[in-house]
């Protein structure tokens, strides 16, 4: 007696089509949790290429956003320094004008107008000698 096995080739068809398209639903469904179109580096190479690009590009225009930040913030201290400078001269003008315009004025007085011309002076010399200092460390 002869023994025949026979097969169903459409059940076997239909078994192969439903494992590639479980395959593609839990592709897409990895898409859609990641939120990105490619999640792998084979699924599109072309596109991944050009999406590192970018991303190299963002993260160069990143560095030269903080670049551009460093610098803003290093003018403004010295802007700052720079006016108190100004406002170290402008006392000095003030106490020249009062020590040497006023008869009036005691030696007492035009002492003490005179060390606080020095002490503004060394402050002048310790306030340009920081600015200069920075500048260079940059």
């Amino acid at each position: 007696m002869p023994l025949n096995i026979t097969t169903n080739a459409a059940a076997a068809s239909a078994s192969y089509y439903l494992g590639k398209n479980q395959s593609a639903l839990q592709k897409s469904m990895t898409r859609l949790a990641s939120g990105k179109k490619i999640i792998a580096p084979y699924d599109d190479p072309g596109s991944l290429s050009v999406s590192m690009k970018l991303q190299a590009s963002i993260n160069r225009v990143g560095g030269a956003l903080n670049n551009i930040r460093n610098g803003i913030a290093f003018l403004e201290v010295q802007d700052g320094l720079l006016a108190f400078g100004g406002r170290i001269l402008d006392r000095m003008a003030e106490l020249k004008g009062l020590s040497s315009q006023d008869p009036m004025k005691s030696s007492l007085d035009q002492a003490s107008y005179n060390d606080e011309f020095k002490d503004l002076q060394v402050q002048l010399f310790e306030t340009v000698s920081y600015t200069h200092l920075r500048a260079h460390e940059t």
